[in-house]
């Protein structure tokens, strides 16, 4: 038995309360109170009389170091970006924090449930939670990711859920071709929770980075239960729910494949590997994206596109926007910006021949770009920007460059 005062911070305890036997990990005492993260992941307050302490460990300094891990067999890089599958509980606040050590995590997931044998190599290449990802922090990652598939290594990116979808999309843009998979995956429970969906997460894109995918995927849980996992399409993929394990959808088709009880199958339509990784690793930056509201003014609207290349707009319902912002657009295009035109609807595309909205909108200077995906329509126009002529901008936004339309659009 040991009293309160000897335990430190991330200590893992024993203790009873009222006749009952529990564990958890010890946080701290504030003002009288007692803080326990229970094994079912809550935190819990308990009067230190409340409580009688049976053990408790000694805790492990964090180790400061990149880690790696190898075996024999086929080879495979995963790459830490941060984010909640690279973070952990920092138990002097109770808060999330990125983690500069993984191997707890990696070691953890059981890679070789299907009994291939893999050469794994683990690095940290960035240590951000995702809100802090920038178009700059997505040119260093493909770079990163290429020096790897032309050693012939498959690539899991191991990356914040909340704008995992925009750093994937870049990666399919800047990716013409693929002589390797490149997978990316993600948590929306850190790892160190006993209800984290991150292991199983890894082990799935670990088995598609295997197949003969030569798109750029996301591998996430299928339902909220840990039993599959969904390949899914990074240009056409979306993330629903700010915690549901099943966050992450394909809109508009299903996934590519999945993953469930060590078995991986493909059976949607996608593109094979090519003999060789070729990387257009230039974005243009000068791209903005609003969302348009009742209520937006012109001198807000003005505001945010002045100065830009180009401008994606999410508008209402089938492509819409208030008429007092019609001038605007003419202005700003005939300085040399480009406007788009996506939907805030999550399914439907957009038209401009259904209202006269539409077509005011489309004689001003507005691109329609169908069912693409606001995010999606962001970072293409960024590589098409920066890697193609600018008299050829609204030919190739509205060809399907990496699946990422389901139907082809005529200008």
């Amino acid at each position: 038995m040991s009293d309160l005062g000897s335990i430190k911070f991330g200590a893992a305890i024993r203790f009873r309360y009222r006749n009952t036997v529990l564990s958890g990990t010890f946080i701290g005492i504030e003002n009288g109170i007692v803080t326990i993260k229970l094994a079912n992941g809550y935190n819990a307050g308990f009067l230190p009389d409340s409580i009688e302490i049976l053990e408790h460990s000694e805790v492990k300094a964090e180790r400061k170091k990149e880690p790696t891990r190898k075996a024999e067999g086929a080879k495979i890089s995963i790459l830490s970006t941060g984010g909640t599958i690279a973070s952990r509980v920092d138990y002097t606040t109770g808060a999330v924090k990125p983690s500069e050590d993984i191997d707890w995590l990696l070691e953890s997931a059981p890679f070789n449930r299907n009994g291939s044998r893999l050469t794994a190599e683990f690095r940290i290449i960035e240590n951000i939670l995702s809100e802090n990802m920038k178009p700059s922090n997505w040119i260093a990652i493909a770079r990163k990711i290429k020096t790897d598939l032309d050693a012939g290594r498959s690539v899991v990116v191991l990356h914040g859920t909340d704008t995992m979808t925009y750093t994937a999309s870049a990666m399919a843009f800047m990716f013409r071709s693929l002589s390797h998979p490149v997978v990316f995956t993600g948590s929306q429970r850190s790892s160190d929770r006993p209800s984290s969906d991150s292991f199983l997460n890894v082990e799935g894109a670990v088995s598609v980075s295997s197949s003969n995918l030569g798109e750029v995927a996301i591998a996430m849980h299928s339902s909220p239960s840990d039993d599959c996992i969904s390949a899914m399409r990074a240009v056409r993929t979306r993330k629903m729910h700010s915690t549901r394990r099943d966050a992450f959808k394909p809109i508009e088709e299903g996934p590519m494949g999945k993953y469930s009880n060590g078995k991986l199958e493909m059976y949607g339509e996608y593109r094979p590997l090519s003999g060789e990784s070729t990387l257009d690793d230039r974005l243009e930056q000068s791209v903005t994206m609003t969302y348009f509201y009742p209520g937006l003014s012109a001198g807000d609207f003005e505001s945010m596109a002045s100065g830009k290349k180009a401008v994606v707009i999410m508008g209402t319902g089938l492509g819409h926007i208030a008429d007092d912002l019609l001038q605007s657009i003419r202005r700003l295009s005939r300085d040399g910006t480009e406007f788009m035109m996506t939907s805030q609807c999550i399914y439907g595309r957009v038209n401009p021949f259904i209202y006269s909205t539409g077509r005011n909108l489309s004689d001003a200077g507005v691109t329609y770009l169908g069912d693409m995906l606001s995010e999606v329509a962001y970072v293409k126009s960024m590589y098409v920007l920066g890697n193609f002529p600018a008299d050829r901008f609204r030919e190739l936004m509205t060809s399907n460059l990496r699946n990422e339309l389901l139907e082809r659009l005529k200008l």
